[in-house]
């Protein structure tokens, strides 16, 4: 196999905002073992394969099979700066209650258009680029007090890596979207946690939840 795809495909994955091969599996549910092959250029990828990585990394399939140039990639979309000065930014708004799949991809939750933040606030919520932002509604009340039902919430998916207990997790939880903390449990498992109360905690395999991103804003309706 041509080292080029390889390498494109790395580099893919890289501007896509994912450290390691093994993050962006995690994300998308693939293979490490496979995709790190695809990556290493020690076994090659049909065009299937490349529109589906394309699919994740936001890049055209063509040019991770090495057609065309470097440039020939699209745009990677602007981060925020404090160059950007006022203004507002458009941020994907999607539906955590509705997946149409398993719910380990982003892609599989349903888009409801766009929510226009300012920027500037953008700036102090996180710092990563806007891109990997994207807006959702809390879902049910098993958040309660912290975040209540139709909440609205920024999640940034470039933190989708369980590095963090006092956190809070938009998640794929056994195919459904969830929002929820999560804990230390025995070997190969997770402590699902609701700040309600009400809610008993429960222990579930580690394999059964897929982080999206972590929860860095919410914003309440009166």
């Amino acid at each position: 196999m041509s080292s080029e795809p390889a390498a494109r495909l790395r580099r893919a994955r890289i501007d896509a905002g994912y450290q390691s091969a093994q993050a962006a599996a995690d994300a998308f549910g693939w293979s490490i073992a496979a995709y790190r092959h695809h990556e290493n250029g020690t076994r090659g990828f049909d065009f299937a394969t490349a529109q589906r990585y394309g699919k994740a990394f936001k890049v055209q399939a063509a040019w991770l099979m090495g057609e065309g140039s470097m440039a020939s990639a699209p745009d990677v979309p602007a981060t925020i700066s404090s160059a950007d000065g006022d203004g507002t930014i458009s941020l994907k708004r999607i539906n955590l209650g509705f997946a149409m799949g398993d719910g380990t991809n982003l892609d599989d939750y349903v888009e409801e258009g766009t929510i226009d933040f300012d920027a500037n606030l953008l700036r102090l919520i996180s710092p990563s680029p806007a891109h990997r932002l994207v807006v959702a509604d809390g879902v049910g009340d098993s958040m309660q007090p912290t975040l209540l039902d139709s909440d609205m919430i920024v999640i940034d998916t470039m933190q989708n890596q369980l590095n963090k207990w006092d956190r809070i997790w938009a998640m794929s939880l056994q195919g459904g979207g969830a929002v929820k903390r999560v804990g230390p449990a025995e070997k190969g498992k997770v402590e699902i946690i609701s700040d309600n109360p009400a809610i008993p905690n429960r222990t579930v395999a580690l394999e059964d939840v897929r982080i999206i991103g972590r929860v860095v804003w919410s914003g309440r309706r009166h």
